[in-house]
């Protein structure tokens, strides 16, 4: 089974907070919001946040973070950047095909963003 290896984690606050005070894109569904800035290191990154407040069963949100990453790591953006995913409370609601046509379409407007920049 393929692993998320850390080199392609926010894996300190810093990086998170890094991302949520000078987001340079944003892209959002009905379900998911995703920030991005430049990243610092030649690839890109990514932290996933679905909070318990939207997403209250924990298997629920494990699903949701498994299923961010595997896109992630299948459809890497093609510029380094560092991103942050977050989940609203209608991804509660989505089937795991719904999650990743949401996960599609956020990062196909992500790619359109990033060549304009």
């Amino acid at each position: 089974m393929p692993t998320f290896p850390l080199s392609a984690r926010l894996s300190e606050s810093l990086h998170y907070t890094g991302v949520f005070t000078a987001p340079r894109i944003r892209v959002s569904t009905s379900s998911f919001l995703l920030l991005a800035t430049p990243s610092t290191v030649p690839r890109s990154r990514l932290g996933v946040v679905v909070a318990k407040k939207n997403v209250r069963k924990a298997n629920r949100r494990h699903r949701l973070k498994r299923i961010i990453r595997e896109h992630f790591r299948l459809c890497q953006p093609s510029s380094a950047l560092d991103l942050v995913v977050l989940a609203r409370s209608s991804a509660d609601q989505l089937t795991n095909p719904q999650v990743w046509c949401e996960l599609k379409t956020l990062w196909l407007a992500l790619d359109k963003k990033a060549a304009a920049l």
